[in-house]
């Protein structure tokens, strides 16, 4: 009897799974309970996502899979994995309920093999990763590859779903990036050289300039397809290949920055500072990578990291792993490969920090020097401020204060330079005829200039040491 009993059950519970599987396609989508993981990374704008599905047929559950995966998205969101960060629905409740008809039909599966779901254009395709027969149908896990970006820009445009609002800064500007061999890559390969630094003593740092090398190749193929993958995100990017051509046409402008600018002695920087200087960068992303074979095979292992060089090389984001072996891929492949699973939450990091900067302001260091010839001191060269005889140093500390966003820069003060951390300067700035432009460490010390000869008849020599420090020589 017990047995009868349980072959009854089991045949009723059949009945209802494949029953409920069926019967998705009606009005109780949208209260449906789905039996989800995060699948894995997918290409830019897309998601992976695990289902587990009960069905008549294998096609059958593909189509339930494809029908469902987009609908986690709309209506339930998507959970965190070791990759990802968890996704809110695309959808709010309250906009479902009001447009409840809507979905019902956006969601619906077509009846005819000829006829296709409305939701199947944001579905790229779905694989079968576990099969297991059952009597009654089977029970698969389904991987579906979805158009999320794709769905979240449609439903936006219907006014579902709401856009993320746009300020002055995100709609001028995008972050600038410029990927470099990290130092102990450069090491490792011998790309090094020697230069003496203002003490006179002998320091090593990478050698950059080394793309005619004939064993730089792998490393031209790997940041170039860094470059591509970071601006199919939304970044600039800067090659630093041509960036070191151009700047080999000049000469060492520490050599001359005296002579030209009739200043007292010359300015030295080393050979990173000087590439910092002219590629006027956001971030910098320091990449080592290595290529293994075992047997036929070989595969990509990398590790890169994001710093913020105005704010003395800050980290912002992190990554590292290994790629899936390959017999005939070419090494950029074999890094693409490997750095596509963690490249999305890296460049989240990079666009959060960003954001940030917005409200924060962008962190940079402003040093004001005198030469030997100068006729101004800094403590004890005196100017009427607010009605009082004021040190020329509180009266730049002053300016710095008025004009920054959090009004508290720290400083240091020696007989021959003020020098200013955590100065906080907007991200932009508009000029006379309305134009936004980047404001960085030149144009905003070029304000401090302005005030100073204005107010005071202090002439003054601005120089550039890179994107988040700026000179004003006296």
């Amino acid at each position: 009897m017990l047995r009868k009993l349980s072959v009854i059950l089991l045949i009723i519970t059949a009945f209802l799974s494949v029953s409920m599987a069926q019967n998705r396609d009606a009005d109780n989508i949208l209260n449906a309970q789905f039996d989800i993981r995060i699948g894995g990374v997918g290409p830019k704008g897309s998601k992976i996502i695990e289902m587990r599905i009960i069905a008549n047929t294998l096609e059958e559950a593909h189509a339930f899979a494809q029908r469902d995966a987009v609908a986690v998205c709309l209506l339930r969101g998507l959970p965190a994995s070791t990759k990802t960060r968890p996704s809110p629905a695309i959808v709010n409740e309250s906009v479902i309920e009001v447009n409840e008809a809507y979905f019902i039909d956006f969601l619906k599966l077509p009846k005819s093999k000829k006829v296709v779901g409305k939701y199947a254009r944001f579905v790229a395709k779905s694989w079968e990763r576990d099969v297991r027969e059952l009597d009654y149908g089977v029970d698969v896990i389904i991987d579906v590859q979805v158009l999320y970006d794709n769905l979240v820009k449609y439903m936006q445009d219907l006014g579902y779903a709401d856009k993320p609002a746009e300020t002055i800064v995100s709609k001028y500007l995008k972050p600038v990036i410029m990927v470099v061999p990290a130092d102990v890559y450069c090491t490792e390969m011998e790309f090094v050289q020697k230069w003496k630094d203002e003490t006179g003593k002998v320091q090593t740092i990478p050698d950059y300039n080394i793309f005619g090398r004939e064993d730089s190749r792998d490393l031209r193929l790997v940041i170039t397809s860094l470059n591509e993958i970071f601006a199919s995100r939304g970044f600039e990017t800067i090659s630093l290949e041509f960036l070191l051509k151009s700047l080999s046409l000049e000469n060492d402008e520490n050599a001359f920055i005296g002579r030209d600018y009739g200043l007292s002695g010359t300015v030295k920087e080393s050979p990173l500072d000087r590439i910092k200087r002219a590629a006027n960068v956001d971030y910098i992303v320091d990449l080592d990578f290595s290529l293994y074979e075992i047997d036929d095979y070989r595969y990509v292992a990398f590790n890169m990291r994001a710093v913020d060089p105005c704010s003395n090389a800050v980290e912002i984001a992190h990554a590292y792993g290994d790629g899936q072996p390959s017999r005939v891929a070419t090494i950029n492949t074999l890094l693409e490969e490997a750095v596509i699973n963690y490249v999305d939450d890296f460049c989240d990091k990079i666009q959060n920090h960003y954001k940030k900067m917005e409200t924060n302001g962008h962190r940079v260091t402003v040093k004001v020097k005198r030469t030997d010839n100068s006729k101004y001191d800094f403590q004890r060269s005196k100017f009427m401020f607010d009605g009082k005889m004021t040190k020329l140093c509180d009266i730049v500390y002053y300016w710095l204060q008025d004009n920054t966003i959090d009004n508290n820069p720290t400083r240091n003060i020696t007989p021959n330079v003020l020098t200013f951390n955590q100065v906080m300067i907007p991200m932009i700035m508009t000029n006379r005829q309305g134009a936004v432009r980047r404001l960085d460490s030149n144009e905003f010390v070029t304000q401090l200039q302005e005030y100073l000869l204005d107010n005071y008849g202090i002439e003054s020599t601005i120089y550039m040491r890179g994107p988040g420090e700026a000179w004003l020589i006296l």
